[in-house]
């Protein structure tokens, strides 16, 4: 008995549709690629229901006959290249003659297209792969495809399909890497009757990053100038300052002979160039178009045409590190000062406290606690504890504060050092803040050194203070007394469709966190408050990092995610590595530490302090053996 048969012509478009057609966005990809290769000057995409039940793409362009239009539907059917030899210069978008055939094998498609000069154009409805109807009718001079019910004939892909919501932000961020792919060309996209994105096809790329990005990022982009080489390799497009830099790759486009890519080698090249001015975790934000000559490029790699091979890899590599790190070198970044990003530095007369040292110590290594508002000078040596300030037990090295619960009875104000405020501290010590230890001084602006009988502790500043602040915040967090800080004046900020549709199905988890937001008009937000905990840190910054990481939530997951919320909230408002603190800020750091007994490492991982003992000291310097 035979077991190997043919298949028939339907099966064999829906097998090829699979390869083509993954979701409405792929069917918009290739419809857009076709109408700039006829050479459209402005393309109109409407879409409802993230593109499953509804998709328009219209275009002025070239057009086509009768005979074509009809022809459109076979598959591999182009009119791009003739034989193989062809597919070494590759120099349009579409090649493979697949995109309608497979299209049109899993939706109800109509065409209605008019060539240039014609009196009248047609119109072709197609169902499944199978021609409907077909007439002669008046209409504009270019093609409209319009596709209803995507997999209506087979339901089972239809279920992979995500939600509307997400299945919309894939084709929002498609089109908005196609309008930066082609400034020239107007686009207009529209989502359930609503103008999402317009270009106006000047050619400016800038005005292109402009209508999508808006004025924010457009402030705050360097020029990639055309660079023509021996390799015949030509680059232009715009790079983002440091400050725009983001916790993800989605700000990256990569654009090759017009064509939206993504490389794995151009990003690390990118990035390696990038190294010496970004921090860990952080990528570029980058609009890179690249112009090559396309017999040393391959474009099909990969269905989607997303992938591309170069000839000549390292060579594309060094230059493109070479023109990045000479762009960024001839552009010093220098950060901006926000207004309110620091307080008023006061000083006074008389108003610091000293240490007696030796002439010999590094006295720019060695800090002593200075109090703003303090009205008498206090001079103390190594030898001598702070006043107020007692000494752990001799058989004890752990910091605790059992053996002072009497002392702490009488305490009249419990300093909380997670609501340090600079402006107005009463610096003077007294009975009310006390610790059970010796306070020696701060090295690099960042550590405090304290000092028990028989051991010393390194306090890192920064990390105790984030840590504080994350086990307070969690706390009003779990018992949903989160207070909100208001904004006078609010802050404005301007997001792409993606987070904008992120936002929208998000304002109950930031109303959660503590924040106050409201629609101002377009893709714009007025952020009226932010959490209490959040202090006086950029909130349009922090507010993008959120933005970044928010496509992970899921339901039933939301507390877990959260706590990261939590700890980049703590780390933006705690005190900073090289912060002046007052002897008093310190005092109250090192008490909370002792008394709330929190874990002694940061929201991060790394430890709060580390401890050396006299007996670990006296085997370095060969006291004892």
């Amino acid at each position: 008995m035979n077991h190997i048969h043919i298949l028939d012509e339907s099966t064999i478009n829906k097998i090829a549709a699979g390869e083509v057609v993954e979701r409405p966005a792929s069917i918009i990809k290739e419809l857009i690629e076709n109408s700039i290769d006829a050479d459209s000057t402005a393309i109109t995409i409407e879409i409802r229901e993230g593109g499953k039940s509804y998709i328009r793409v219209a275009d002025n362009g070239r057009g086509m006959s009768f005979q074509d239009a009809r022809m459109s539907f076979e598959r591999h059917a182009t009119s791009k290249i003739s034989s193989v030899d062809d597919l070494q210069n590759i120099d349009t978008l579409g090649f493979r003659g697949e995109a309608l055939a497979s299209i049109a094998a899993v939706t109800q498609m109509e065409m209605i297209t008019r060539e240039r000069d014609s009196l009248s154009g047609i119109h072709i409805v197609n169902h499944g792969g199978k021609i409907i109807s077909e007439k002669e009718i008046g209409c504009p001079e270019g093609t409209t495809i319009i596709t209803r019910n995507l997999f209506f004939n087979t339901p089972a892909r239809l279920k992979f399909l995500k939600s509307s919501r997400t299945e919309t932000a894939y084709i929002s961020d498609l089109i908005g890497k196609l309008i930066l792919a082609h400034p020239e060309i107007s686009f207009r996209y529209i989502n359930n009757g609503r103008t999402i994105y317009y270009s106006t096809g000047d050619g400016k790329l800038q005005n292109a990053i402009l209508s999508i990005y808006g004025k924010d990022v457009v402030d705050q982009i360097i020029p990639i100038k055309p660079t023509d080489t021996t390799f015949n390799i030509k680059l232009w497009g715009y790079l983002g300052k440091p400050s725009l830099a983001r916790k993800n790759r989605n700000y990256q486009s990569f654009f090759i002979n017009g064509r939206y890519i993504k490389s794995s080698l151009l990003a690390e090249t990118i990035e390696a160039a990038y190294k010496p001015y970004l921090t860990v975790n952080l990528f570029p934000w980058i609009i890179l178009h690249i112009e090559i000559n396309p017999s040393t490029i391959d474009v099909n790699v990969h269905p989607a045409k997303i992938e591309v091979r170069f000839r000549e890899e390292e060579q594309v590599r060094q230059f493109i590190y070479q023109q990045i790190s000479k762009i960024l070198r001839e552009n010093p970044y220098i950060p901006e000062l926000n207004e309110g990003a620091i307080d008023t530095l006061v000083v006074r007369n008389n108003s610091s406290m000293s240490i007696d040292i030796d002439e010999g110590q590094n006295s720019e290594q060695l800090e002593v606690f200075s109090s703003t508002y303090a009205t008498d000078t206090y001079r103390f040596s190594f030898e001598e504890p702070l006043k107020n300030v007692y000494i752990l037990d001799p058989n004890k090295s752990t910091l605790s504060s059992k053996d002072f619960e009497k002392q702490k009875n009488h305490d009249k104000n419990n300093t909380d050092i997670a609501s340090i405020n600079h402006e107005h501290q009463d610096n003077n010590i007294t009975s009310s803040i006390t610790i059970p230890f010796k306070i020696v001084g701060k090295i690099f602006s960042t550590y405090i050194v304290v000092e028990s009988k028989e051991e010393c502790f390194l306090v890192d500043q920064h990390a105790a203070h984030e840590r504080l602040l994350f086990e307070k915040y969690k706390k009003l967090l779990s018992e949903q007394a989160v207070m909100t800080q208001q904004l006078l004046p609010p802050v404005i900020i301007e997001v792409t469709h993606e987070e904008q549709i992120i936002i929208n199905e998000s304002m109950d988890l930031f109303e959660s966190l503590g924040f106050e937001i409201e629609v101002f008009g377009g893709r714009s937000y007025a952020i009226r408050g932010v959490p209490m905990v959040l202090g006086s840190s950029n909130v349009k910054e922090f507010f993008r990092e959120l933005l970044d990481n928010i496509e992970v939530y899921k339901p039933g997951d939301s507390y877990m995610l959260k706590i990261d919320d939590i700890i980049r909230m703590s780390c933006k408002a705690a005190v900073k590595a090289g912060d002046k603190l007052s002897e008093r800020e310190i005092l109250a750091l090192l008490k909370d530490l002792i008394d709330k007994n929190i874990p002694l490492t940061c929201p991060h991982g790394r430890p709060i302090m580390i401890s050396l003992t006299k007996n670990q000291l006296e085997k370095m310097f060969k006291r004892i053996q």
